[in-house]
Formats: C-alpha cells, structure tokens, sequence
C-alpha cells in the first residue's frame, strides 16, 4: 500500500514538472514569434550568435537565435575554454540581453568560420589574442559533441563562413 501511494506521488510529481515545462516552452515560443520580443533582442536581421560575457571561469556560453535545436529561440550550450578567454570575456562590455531571460550580459559579432585545415570561433572585441587585437580566435575541435551540436546549428541557419586558406595561428 505504502510503495503504491509513493509511486503514485512521484508519477503525480513528474506529470507536474512535465506539465510546467511544455508550458514554459509554448510561453517562450509565443514570446519568440512576437515583434516585440524580436525587436527588444535586436533580431530583426535574422539567425545570430552571442556569447555571455560572465559565465564562469574556463566557461563560455553559446546563445544561437534561428531555427529550434536544443531551445525554443534556437540553440544555447556551455563549453570548457582556456582561461585566456574567459579573463578576455570579462574585459568586454555587455551589449545584448539573453534569449531566455531579461539579462543583458552578452556580445554579439562572433563567427564560427570553416578553414581549409579547421574550425576556429571569432568573437569581437578590444585586445583579442589575435594580432590585430580586434578579436578573440579559439580554435575549435570539431570531433566533440558538443562542438558538432555547434557546427549544426551554424550550418542549419547559415552562420558558417567559409575561408579557401589556413586558419589562424598564434
């Protein structure tokens, strides 16, 4: 009888959380088609990628907007990256609110770019470790997971540029 009541609850428990989370999505994508919000978040343009300026030590998070992969707006993952980068992160100003939240703490002009011998992540900014020292390189390995989640959402929603030429090296 006791075991029947617990599993009841926790079944009771989990409709709940699954009820609540179908219905956060359909209020995030009622939100993401409306004007408004497109206009608040600058997307008039189209598909973009930005990255959160604070998101940790070693910590580089990843917001796509475009075609649904892992988010209502589009894409959205952490990555493990040199300390280098994130200390650089620190350094630039916020410009961009989130997709999911009213928080403004992300820069855009970043590009995933597609070399003849690799993959390398763009971000702008003042003093990169690039030797223009107009952006951040970070050179990406396209065999990990999560790096290919990545790779299709860039190639889903056009974001990938493509150079005929070596990829930049320090």
């Amino acid at each position: 009888m006791r075991v029947t009541y617990l599993l009841t609850s926790i079944r009771k428990r989990r409709l709940k959380e699954i009820i609540y989370k179908q219905q956060k999505k359909m209020e995030m994508n009622n939100m993401i088609d409306n004007e408004e919000w497109i206009t608040q978040h600058d997307l008039s343009d189209g598909p973009v990628l930005q990255v959160r300026v604070n998101a940790g030590e070693n910590i580089l998070h990843i917001q796509g907007y475009g075609n649904e992969y892992n988010r209502p707006y589009g894409f959205a993952h952490k990555y493990h990256v040199p300390l280098e980068l994130t200390e650089w992160l620190k350094t630039q100003d916020p410009t961009h609110q989130s997709f999911a939240s009213d928080v403004k703490a992300y820069i855009r002009g970043v590009v995933v770019v597609q070399y003849t011998d690799g993959v390398q992540l763009l971000i702008d900014g003042k003093g990169g470790n690039h030797t223009q020292g107009t952006h951040f390189v970070l050179d990406m390995n396209t065999k990990k997971p999560l790096v290919q989640e990545l790779m299709d959402f860039v190639n889903n929603n056009e974001l990938l540029t493509e150079q005929n030429m070596e990829r930049w090296v320090e």
